[in-house]
């Protein structure tokens, strides 16, 4: 194993909550999957990009209020022991990182939640308190290597003293650091992967960490 670990960058939707996915779950709960659905099908399909397709969902959303937007975010819940392993790797000195292809609102939420120190997403646009349609992509499937290497940067920590925690293969994207795959999504994330976690229990990793 790589040791020591002195920063563990985790995604967000699947691994450190219990949902697949923060963009269906605002959706649902909003009524707009159906202009959201075909949206999503073009970009599996490879007609669209990753940021097309996230500005096509921010339009979806128009004229929401920020309050209802983050009433829709407030109940999804953290995987299990999710707090507890950012306490113990803040009590060991090891840096946390939450990079999501997600959203800011819930990235920043999950930020200040499990006091991690650094929170990177996809910026939804407001005005006068409600969002605008528009969207900041700054965090894609496709660009996580590099903005990765840019976390390890900016917190001076080589690349083989950082580990990746996350569900599908673009977190486990940078070869050099450790790449824990938790209750992975699709194969190459498992096949590629230093180690496999299946438990419920996000605090099976920290016998990898610490």
């Amino acid at each position: 194993m790589i040791r020591p670990i002195r920063l563990v960058i985790f995604d967000l939707d699947g691994t450190l909550t219990q949902i697949d996915s923060s963009w269906r779950h605002i959706h649902d709960a909003l009524g707009t999957w159906e202009q959201g659905r075909s949206t999503a099908e073009r970009y599996v399909l490879g007609e669209i990009s990753y940021k097309e397709w996230a500005e096509s969902d921010a339009r979806c959303w128009a004229g929401v209020s920020v309050s209802e937007l983050k009433r829709v975010l407030a109940g999804i819940p953290y995987t299990v022991g999710a707090k507890e392993v950012f306490e113990e790797l803040k009590r060991r000195g090891v840096k946390t990182a939450i990079l999501s292809a997600g959203l800011t609102i819930l990235a920043d939420k999950a930020l200040a939640d499990l006091n991690a120190d650094l929170a990177l997403a996809n910026e939804l646009q407001t005005n006068d308190g409600h969002l605008t349609g528009e969207i900041v992509v700054r965090v894609g499937v496709n660009n996580k290597m590099e903005v990765i290497d840019e976390i390890a940067r900016q917190f001076n920590v080589p690349l083989n003293q950082v580990a990746l925690v996350g569900d599908r293969r673009f977190d486990l994207s940078q070869p050099k650091c450790l790449k824990i795959a938790y209750k992975p999504k699709d194969e190459i994330a498992r096949e590629s992967a230093d180690v496999v976690v299946v438990d419920d229990d996000l605090r099976t990793i920290l016998q990898y960490l610490i």
